[in-house]
């Protein structure tokens, strides 16, 4: 997770992609939980969909000052964790964070695992006001949490919430893919970035996200 940038080991980081859906893709309904373009967009639907505990947190949010923004990794970019959260801003009433989730190596079905451990880490945010930018952050999992690393930072109901997607989502497959799938999913600490990502205002996003009316242009 990150504040300025705050990442998530499941890390949570910023990501805008363009891309031009073949058709028009229906928008989710939540207001605190926004996906940046057309990939997270069917990501945040079919979690919602398939795991009733995807939808739980997401619509726990709905009752916090947290928005979440949804995009996927920057393609190319250096080994690191395959999920992370960073915090971005905050204002009077409100604080953004950003989930960053690779699209690029994982499965849906891994994805949708890691979604839900980092919604998981922004509900703690949620849970702890005082937590207005990066430092905030970092003291706030140093005192949930446990150091991994420098600047990664993971908690227990993190990794807990990832295991229990998992094996909602294992128990609604047939047994043949519940073979394929039983493999166990890498998630990443949370990390604590020393310089910041680009807010999304600033950032390009696709047609999809720019009529939803997501802080981005195109």
């Amino acid at each position: 997770m990150s504040l300025k940038i705050f990442a998530c080991a499941c890390s949570l980081m910023i990501g805008l992609a363009r891309a031009t859906p073949a058709a028009p893709v229906a928008l989710p309904r939540w207001t605190h939980t926004l996906p940046l373009n057309t990939d997270a967009i069917n990501l945040l639907t079919e979690a919602a969909e398939r795991s009733p505990l995807v939808t739980s947190l997401i619509e726990e949010l709905e009752r916090t000052d947290v928005v979440v923004y949804l995009t996927e990794l920057s393609p190319g970019r250096p080994p690191g964790p395959s999920s992370y959260l960073v915090f971005l801003s905050e204002e009077a009433t409100t604080r953004y964070l950003l989930i960053r989730i690779d699209k690029w190596k994982l499965s849906p079905f891994e994805r949708i695992c890691l979604l839900g451990h980092e919604l998981q880490h922004a509900l703690e945010v949620a849970a702890a006001p005082d937590v207005r930018d990066t430092t905030g952050l970092a003291s706030l999992y140093r005192r949930i949490g446990w150091e991994s690393g420098e600047n990664r930072f993971e908690t227990t109901a993190a990794k807990s919430m990832g295991f229990q997607v998992k094996a909602e989502l294992l128990s609604t497959m047939s047994k043949a893919s519940r073979k394929i799938r039983s493999a166990p999913i890498h998630t990443a600490e949370m990390t604590v970035l020393p310089g910041g990502e680009p807010q999304p205002s600033s950032a390009p996003c696709d047609a999809t996200a720019a009529r939803a009316g997501l802080i981005c242009r195109s």
